[in-house]
């Protein structure tokens, strides 16, 4: 199957951006998790990060592809001091009003996650929930180990 949707990625300070648009399966999932990857280790070598999805068109995926993000979410978080995840779409974004429950579900345990209207908002979350785990102490970085 060939990937549905389309995304840009980049770094702001201590936030992992991704822009997706479109409804997004398995297959841009895999396309969008290597692109991120030298992102993911540049970030994770200045210590505490986090990550801000802005979804653009919709929320809505395959049970796969989210059960996906969470289990990659995770290795990031072990493996790379992922501290958080956050999700920005406006209230017009397909599935908004009833996808965060099923967000929330498949991150429990992984990291704290959080759903916003605009990106200020979200980063101004990532930057706090990084400080707050600074505060607690900077965990030494893997850099060898792989994701």
């Amino acid at each position: 199957m060939r990937p549905h949707g389309s995304f840009t990625t980049y770094i702001d300070d201590q936030v992992l951006v991704s822009e997706v648009r479109g409804q997004w399966n398995i297959e841009l999932l895999d396309a969008w998790f290597n692109a991120m990857m030298p992102h993911i280790e540049e970030i994770s070598e200045k210590g505490l990060w986090g990550t801000v999805g802005i979804m653009h068109d919709s929320l809505l995926c395959s049970r796969e592809a989210l059960e996906t993000l969470a289990y990659r979410a995770q290795i990031a978080v072990d493996k790379r001091h992922l501290v958080c995840s956050a999700f920005v779409a406006k209230q017009d974004v397909e599935g908004r009003n009833f996808i965060e429950p099923v967000y929330e579900k498949f991150y429990k345990g992984v990291c704290p996650i959080q759903f916003f209207d605009n990106y200020g908002d979200a980063k101004a979350w990532v930057v706090q929930q990084c400080a707050d785990a600074a505060k607690k102490g900077l965990p030494r970085l893997k850099i060898d180990e792989k994701m």
